[in-house]
């Protein structure tokens, strides 16, 4: 589905679309409104959104269509796949998601997990939705520090990736949402 106010980057957003093998265009709106609409009536598993449009603009647009359907398990998977640069969500909205996952999600009952402060530091870092580079500049690291930092936190969360690791951290109270 394709959202924007223009009607020229539309036809363009449908030329280029239609000429991707494996997608199919299912409906258009012009404005944040019609595709609060169209999304509810179609279901579309892609939503390609113009970031300005007057009256409801494309970030404002996402968050109602994210807190009107998406669950906590399809939260968490749009999360992970943002995390791993795989997903038309920005890196901006990452506390959004995670918010909503933290507030549908309960709480684990899982043993206390124990992480250094510079783990917590850099754990906070990667909810709010920061690159390592920017992690390492603001902590005064190098890139590979933070990497290694990382993979301890993966190994005590028993997580796979940033966004597992942010999700479990959520759920096990180790950060809360006024960390995001």
């Amino acid at each position: 589905m394709v959202v924007d106010d223009s009607i020229v980057p539309r036809a363009a957003a449908r030329a280029m679309l239609g000429a991707v093998s494996g997608l199919r265009l299912v409906g258009e709106a012009s404005s944040g409104a019609e595709a609060l609409r169209v999304v509810e009536a179609l279901k579309p598993d892609l939503v390609l959104m113009d970031v300005h449009m007057p009256e409801m603009d494309g970030p404002a647009t996402t968050r109602a269509l994210l807190s009107k359907d998406a669950g906590p398990s399809e939260l968490h998977r749009a999360l992970m796949a943002t995390l791993r640069n795989e997903a038309p969500v920005p890196r901006r909205m990452i506390p959004e998601v995670l918010r909503r996952v933290a507030d549908s999600a309960p709480l684990s009952t899982q043993t206390k997990i124990t992480l250094t402060s510079r783990e917590m530091q850099i754990l906070r870092a990667v909810a709010k939705g920061h690159a390592t580079k920017r992690i390492a500049k603001d902590l005064g690291l190098k890139d590979p520090s933070i990497e290694t930092h990382l993979h301890n936190i993966f190994k005590k969360l028993n997580a796979s990736n940033r966004g597992a690791a942010a999700s479990a951290a959520l759920k096990v109270g180790l950060i809360t949402l006024a960390d995001l």
